[in-house]
């Protein structure tokens, strides 16, 4: 029989030993209760990103965590709880050797100049007698049905009903990009999770409740796709995949996967952005400064962001070349911020020479 274990906030020995709080009175006798929260403690406290603390199956991965937030990625343990207040709301049993917590994460507006409350998920596995850290991915799913191809093994919300003939459709899809992209075939299949529910997309990432309202994201390291998604066929991630880990830029990541795989779920395709980019570009709505600096309605999410990141790749492809887009692609010093730079020093042209060639792909009409 499960047991439920609820963490207490006034835990004395707890609070005076560590920075995270505990949100429910909890039996202080029971050694498990106390070991897995002082396992978790002693890991906000490290100044470094390590898998050291994560499931041993990522000994030999550079990407061990998968919520997708980025907050993660970009900061240590240590550098978490000095930007949040962390508290661990929830601590249950699975069995003896497996566990999961709830853990919620608020802002401090004067750190981060922000206030928002993320509430992750995370498992812990005792492996040969020590604790770890491990993702939800490979425990909360298993009533989600498989379906096996070439390139792309799908796993199928309950929700839905198995679309074999799409399934195989998509991929033979994955071959025809891989040529499209000059990409050898992929060395592993694709793993992609159809999700018919908010709750499953974000669970894959960790993510119980946060900012944001994806339809869909890639671990390109790990090769999985998640979609709130139906179609076997989301072309957008597919790319994403394909193409692997890049430069943190967004025109070059999202540019490139809106280019060959188009935006909504695959509905929106590159010349409906296109032409709908161009029709804001006329009225004035939009201009290449605020497109530049994102600042469209809905910002990352909006299609014209999208459409504009797609513009600027067609412009390095159509005029220097696939081989220089991978360049910039793959170039880790590339970000958001300093796109147009780095772009200029490849290509030498300056900033308004580039502004006006980009708005040439925006207002020409695509026959």
């Amino acid at each position: 029989m499960k047991k439920f274990f609820l963490l207490a906030l006034l835990f004395t020995f707890y609070s005076a030993h560590g920075q995270l709080k505990l949100a429910f009175q909890v039996d202080t006798t029971l050694q498990k209760n106390k070991s897995l929260y002082e396992f978790i403690n002693n890991y906000f406290k490290q100044t470094t990103i390590s898998n050291a603390s994560w499931h041993p199956k990522y000994k030999n991965k550079t990407y061990f965590n998968y919520t997708n937030d980025w907050i993660w990625r970009r900061f240590t343990p240590k550098q978490i709880s000095d930007k949040f207040n962390l508290e661990m709301v929830e601590l249950q049993d699975v069995n003896d050797t497996l566990s999961y917590f709830h853990l919620s994460a608020q802002s401090k507006p004067s750190v981060v100049n922000d206030s928002y409350t993320n509430l992750y998920k995370f498992y812990l596995i005792k492996v040969k007698g020590k604790w770890y850290l491990d993702n939800c991915k490979d425990y909360d799913f298993k009533n989600f049905s498989s379906y096996p191809t070439k390139n792309i093994n799908f796993f199928v919300s309950p929700a839905y009903q198995l679309d074999v003939k799409g399934m195989i459709k998509a991929s033979t899809e994955i071959d025809s990009l891989c040529r499209i992209l000059d990409k050898p075939g992929l060395r592993k299949p694709i793993e992609y999770y159809m999700c018919a529910e908010e709750d499953e997309l974000n669970k894959l990432a960790n993510i119980i409740s946060g900012r944001g309202n994806p339809i869909g994201y890639t671990n390109s390291e790990d090769g999985v796709v998640a979609g709130l998604n139906d179609n076997p066929s989301y072309k957008h991630e597919f790319v994403h995949t394909i193409l692997g880990s890049g430069a943190d830029c967004f025109f070059l990541q999202e540019g490139m996967a809106m280019l060959y795989g188009g935006g909504n779920k695959g509905q929106t395709s590159y010349q409906q952005g296109i032409a709908n980019l161009r029709e804001c570009y006329n009225s004035g709505s939009c201009n290449f400064n605020n497109l530049y600096a994102l600042k469209t309605d809905t910002k990352f999410s909006n299609i014209l962001s999208y459409s504009f990141a797609a513009a600027c790749c067609k412009f390095i492809i159509d005029g220097y070349g696939l081989d220089c887009l991978y360049e910039l692609y793959y170039d880790k010093s590339v970000t958001t911020q300093n796109f147009l730079e780095k772009l200029g020093q490849k290509t030498g042209k300056n900033r308004e020479e580039l502004k006006a060639s980009i708005e040439k792909q925006i207002t020409a009409v695509i026959n």
